[in-house]
């Protein structure tokens, strides 16, 4: 009986969208097959993970930003204009020792960068894992789409592989873990009634290797090196790889509606925008009884470059960056099923809590409840 209600509930979890959800816009499922039962509850976040050995499922409210969308103008009776301005998520995944698989989808009332209203975007997500979990892979896809009345009508058309993650734990401590990720994006705006139309897309990639996890004491330190490349493979916008991002001073023309000409990024950049970064990262682990905190200082280099179009007179130079941070989680469990969590970032790359200060607190503070598995199964 309780496999019967099991899978009732793990199938609701598909209809159920319109209620609540914890997973994000498509680069937090990541782990979806490896959490075990909880009730999650925080800054930005509503939803939970129920299932056994073999089924679960999740619904999951997460917000765009820190106020949880304008659900605050709803409650305080201010209800003009109202926008969700969040992600609903839900879920269903099938886990064993030999493979584990599972299908997310997500819908996001998101700010439009076109003419800041709103826009709608679906992002289907699948994830696969093998090797007792040692492999993970998550690959969401994002679109959205978009009808305009300007001077004429245009349609807008966004595509995003928003960071499709690839992660390997090879059980081996002076190499222990390997973090692929991927990310893609083609937005393009097109005129319904001329031959006009504009596109931007961007690619980047980051990749992280572990190595020497290492217990000194009574802390445990596992390194990593990180090095991440983005370009601007039509315009010159850098670095987003959301379905809704476009921008008209950066895109480019594909036709100019007066001719048939068809532009290429070569008939208008010499060289295309783009940055690469390569950092140093330690992280370091301490545990009690109670708390686990953990802590990440690092330093790197960023080389950033704006592109060159044919018409400039002046190529722009490559900037050069030093940045260090200290990112931080802490963990209080006054008991084995409850848990307070907290997120802090310290950093020179621009995130401030108040006018020069570089501290950044995370909006996924707040609780995770544990719940019992069914049928005793971890």
């Amino acid at each position: 009986m309780k496999k019967v209600l099991l899978t009732a509930m793990a199938l609701l979890t598909i209809a159920s969208a319109s209620v609540f959800g914890m997973y994000g816009r498509g680069d937090s499922w990541i782990d979806f097959l490896v959490h075990g039962n909880q009730f999650r509850a925080r800054m930005d976040q509503l939803g939970f993970v129920l299932g056994n050995g073999t089924i679960k499922g999740t619904v999951g409210f997460r917000a765009n930003a820190i106020n949880l969308g304008n659900l605050g103008n709803i409650l305080s009776g201010s209800t003009g204009n109202v926008k969700l301005d969040s992600t609903i998520s839900a879920g269903i995944g099938y886990t064993s020792e030999m493979i584990g698989i599972g299908l997310g989808y997500n819908y996001t009332f998101a700010t439009d960068s076109l003419n800041g209203g709103y826009i709608g975007v679906h992002t289907p997500v699948l994830m696969v894992n093998a090797l007792n979990n040692n492999l993970r892979i998550s690959i969401p896809i994002q679109v959205a789409v978009k009808d305009y009345d300007y001077r004429a009508k245009v349609t807008y058309t966004g595509v995003a592989f928003d960071n499709i993650q690839l992660r390997y734990y090879t059980g081996i401590d002076a190499f222990n873990a390997i973090r692929l990720y991927f990310y893609y994006r083609n937005s393009s705006v097109k005129a319904n009634d001329s031959d006009y139309s504009a596109v931007s897309e961007t690619f980047g990639f980051q990749a992280r290797f572990y190595f020497l996890n290492t217990q000194i004491g009574n802390v445990t330190v596992n390194p990593y090196l990180k090095v991440a490349y983005n370009t601007a493979l039509q315009g010159d916008h850098v670095g987003d790889y959301t379905a809704e991002t476009f921008d008209f001073a950066s895109s480019l023309p594909v036709n100019d509606g007066t001719s048939t000409t068809k532009f290429k990024q070569s008939d208008v950049y010499e060289a295309n925008a783009y940055n690469v970064t390569a950092a140093a990262v330690l992280g370091i682990t301490g545990n009690s009884d109670i708390v686990t905190l953990y802590v990440e200082p690092s330093l790197g280099y960023t080389a950033s470059y704006a592109g060159k179009r044919k018409i400039d007179l002046v190529d722009p130079k490559v900037s050069h960056k030093l940045f260090w941070g200290a990112y931080t989680e802490l963990y209080i469990r006054p008991v084995q099923d409850l848990e307070w969590y907290f997120e802090m970032d310290v950093n020179n790359g621009g995130n401030t809590q108040s006018a020069g200060v570089p501290v950044y607190f995370e909006t996924t503070t707040g609780i995770t409840w544990y719940l019992p598995a069914f049928d005793g199964a971890q």
